[in-house]
């Protein structure tokens, strides 16, 4: 028994740390990433005024509104349906499963590269944008072609080939931030900001899809479609269609309410309230990102342990929860004292004005942060449905909250609107995944 109990303990720290050694490895690419984003919106910010910032901001809100619209997440599918095929040995299930992924992937970016650009002008006659504005957002559309790398981020993550995506997820930024340079050089000017932003935005996505596809290569062999057919697939692959919904509404949901907060930012306090918007909200990507992956990095592992109820399942939540509460209070706190003072003295005083509403946004991401991770408990529970219930009603409130809170508070309300809504998901899913651990008997 006491052999057996070694073995089990060696296993319990060899998954916990395989988590952190993942996510510290995607951390460190994702914070380069993050910082870099920061100073590329902040060196257009220093040559542009707060309208003409804003009028990049309301371009890429719109692109991802309606990338939003044909995102399913496949990533997140192949993790939860991949991992259990390759443990029982089905090699070819999980081929099955990525033919119809990369199927998936390639149609719904063409799609939503013509529905971009076809609609562009009408939604800039219903938003009252200016006339150049609709032009801006047709060529940013073109990047639309590029964004089919769901497959190829789950291959890598199911490989535990994350040192790959930790080197690509700086590559975009990268190439933006150099971009954004030359354009400072040659011709600071609203245009050529978004040739460049749509050209390094693409040619980063299409290193994504190739590494994906040399390690799927690698990994299964030369892919072929030769005999594949959308029929019978969900039988196949029972719940699939039922969690490709849900994944899809969830990330609509979690993506949607924001980027449509920005148009309507843009709509209710003009582009440069737009612009500082969304200075506030990449700043706090400080949080949000490293949320989002510790949640990719926590759900194939989490999955494996509740499958086989491995009591190491509660240490990694637990440990992952402390983590995020005090990466968040600390910058959280940060931005009280210094928010104003850093963007008035970095970009100039027009934007100083955005630190007030930097603080609200730390502090409903770190909400934010801590529901991410119980969210990952909850999907490999099989909470996915409730979960997302939960996340309908925070979108719904944050909306509301948004257009009555900015009314009342000008530039305050979409930070408040955020903390609002916050909560709901942190409390439902919070309650969920500890009824569920009470049920369940760990180790046994």
């Amino acid at each position: 028994m006491s052999e057996e109990a070694d073995t089990q303990q060696a296993e319990h720290t060899s998954l916990l740390r395989r988590a952190g050694k993942n996510f510290g490895k995607l951390l460190s690419g994702r914070g380069v990433a993050a910082l870099l984003e920061l100073l590329s919106i902040a060196l257009v910010a220093r040559t542009l005024t707060p309208d003409y910032l804003g009028y990049i901001v309301l371009t890429q809100s719109y692109v991802l509104v309606v990338r939003g619209l044909l995102n399913f997440k496949l990533y997140e599918v192949l993790v939860r349906f991949g991992v259990p095929l390759l443990e029982g040995g089905d090699k070819e299930g999980f081929r099955d499963l990525l033919r119809l992924s990369l199927f998936i992937d390639f149609a719904s970016c063409f799609i939503a590269m013509l529905i971009a650009v076809a609609a562009a002008p009408l939604v800039g006659k219903l938003l009252g944008w200016d006339a150049e504005l609709p032009v801006l957002t047709m060529i940013y559309s073109t990047s639309l072609l590029t964004y089919g790398f769901g497959t190829a981020k789950g291959v890598l993550r199911i490989f535990d080939r994350y040192n790959t995506l930790s080197i690509q997820l700086m590559i975009g930024p990268v190439l933006r931030v150099g971009g954004i340079l030359v354009v400072m050089a040659i011709r600071p000017d609203v245009f050529w900001y978004v040739i460049a932003l749509t050209i390094a935005t693409s040619i980063g996505n299409a290193v994504l899809i190739e590494r994906g596809w040399s390690e799927l290569k690698r990994q299964t062999g030369a892919m072929s479609f030769k005999g594949f057919s959308l029929r019978g697939w969900n039988k196949r692959f029972p719940g699939l269609k039922s969690f490709i919904g849900i994944v899809y509404w969830q990330s609509n949901v979690d993506l949607l309410p924001k980027q449509i907060g920005t148009l309507l930012a843009g709509t209710l306090l003009g582009p440069a309230g737009a612009g500082y918007l969304r200075l506030a909200a990449e700043t706090t990507k400080i949080l949000s990102k490293p949320g989002s992956l510790l949640r990719q990095v926590l759900f194939p592992d989490m999955v494996r342990m509740w499958v086989r109820r491995n009591p190491v399942f509660g240490k990694l939540l637990s440990r992952a929860l402390l983590l995020s509460a005090l990466f968040g209070g600390l910058f959280t706190v940060a931005s009280v004292f210094g928010g104003s003072l850093v963007f008035g003295t970095a970009l100039g005083e027009g934007y100083a004005k955005a630190g007030p509403l930097l603080t609200l946004l730390l502090a409903a991401a770190t909400l934010e942060l801590l529901a991410t991770v119980m969210r990952s408990a909850g999907y490999a529970m099989g909470h996915a449905g409730k979960i997302l219930r939960l996340h309908l009603v925070s979108a719904v409130i944050y909306l509301a909250a948004f257009v009555l809170l900015t009314r009342m508070a000008g530039l305050l309300g979409p930070g408040l609107a955020a903390c609002v809504a916050a909560t709901v998901p942190l409390a439902g899913v919070g309650m969920l995944v500890l009824k569920s651990m009470r049920g369940a008997r760990l180790g046994q």
